[in-house]
């Protein structure tokens, strides 16, 4: 597959249960074997099921129908990270695409190049309360755990162009 450049405007809609829908107004930049390329510059529209506002840092996406994780690159002066959610494969809609949020998050904090994955009290109040079936479950530790890895060997392509996205719309 080749690399196709679109500067579209894209609602990225991430769904957590019970919490509800948050969107993102974002663009579309690049599609290429990794995926499909969103950034959002600062100032970007997003909204909540109860609060809405507009991105106060950049933020470059990579997400990818079948693939059970998608990526954020945030530009935050203070914590330049690369923030990975974990969830039920990304689907297209017709604005755009949506995903199921399945709580764990690997993050690689860009300073001292730390890696963590958060949100276990979350993933574990999920399982307890039913909002996460066993299988949902099983996924959400594994991708937790291979894309932990991955950040810490930094041996994918994608990480580095991430990066260099981000710094380009800086």
């Amino acid at each position: 597959m080749g690399v196709v450049q679109n500067s579209g405007s894209v609602r990225l809609c991430k769904i957590k249960r019970p919490g509800g829908v948050f969107w993102f107004d974002l663009q579309q930049v690049l599609q290429d074997p990794d995926g499909t390329w969103l950034r959002g510059p600062a100032g970007s529209p997003w909204g909540a099921p109860h609060d809405s506002g507009a991105l106060p840092v950049p933020v470059v996406v990579l997400l990818a129908a079948g693939r059970p994780w998608v990526a954020w690159w945030v530009g935050d002066p203070t914590d330049r990270r690369l923030e990975i959610d974990v969830c039920l494969p990304p689907e297209r809609t017709e604005a755009g695409w949506r995903y199921i949020d399945l709580e764990l998050d690997p993050v690689l904090h860009e300073r001292d190049s730390r890696v963590e994955i958060e949100d276990w009290d979350e993933y574990e109040q999920a399982c307890r309360n039913g909002r996460m079936s066993a299988d949902e479950a099983k996924l959400a530790q594994s991708t937790a755990e291979d894309r932990a890895g991955a950040l810490r060997r930094w041996d994918e392509p994608w990480q580095e162009r991430g990066w260099q996205m981000l710094s380009q719309q800086a």
